[in-house]
Formats: structure tokens, sequence, C-alpha cells
């Protein structure tokens, strides 16, 4: 089966509450099980183990056309797509 987990957290680049560490051990738990797996999150900061895949689109959000980027890292079985725009580190 292929799964797709979307997110606002995971262990270990992010945890605030329990959905990090749903997000962090059950899509690996799904890949042990021979199901292959693709999480999606924000991107906060610049995570030394994500590589920069060069993929860039333009979005609207809300009135304005923005510029997202996308980072990759493939760990425990698992393909880790994160997302990167300004809007995620606005309020930081």
């Amino acid at each position: 089966m292929n799964l797709a987990f979307v997110g606002a957290e995971v262990v270990p680049w992010t945890k605030i509450g329990g959905l990090g560490d749903v997000l962090g051990g059950l899509p690996p738990a799904m890949a042990a099980n021979g199901h292959r797996v693709m999480t999606v999150y924000p991107c906060y900061d610049q995570y030394k183990d994500a590589w920069d895949t060069n993929i860039m689109n333009e979005i609207k959000v809300g009135d304005k056309i923005g510029t997202v980027r996308f980072f990759h890292n493939y760990k425990r079985g698992v393909d880790r797509a994160f997302v990167d725009h300004p809007i995620f580190l606005e309020k930081v």
C-alpha cells in the first residue's frame, strides 16, 4: 500500500505534543511492514539531514503568490518531504 502522512510536527525534527510522536513512529512502523510511506511536513528550520531537491512551485496564500521549496530525507524506510515557505517562520 502507498501511504502519505501530512502533519505539522514530526519527531525527531519537531515536537510540540503527541502528534509529533505519532508521526515520528507510525510511518516507520508501516514501512517496516512493507508499505511505501511518505510524510510531508513544514520546514521550520534548516535540517542538516534533509537535502534541497531544487524543486520550487508557486502557490497562492491568501491574496499573495509565494514560492515553496522542497527538501527531502530518507530515514527508517520513509521518504520525508519538508515544505519550505516563509509563512512557517512568520510567528517565530
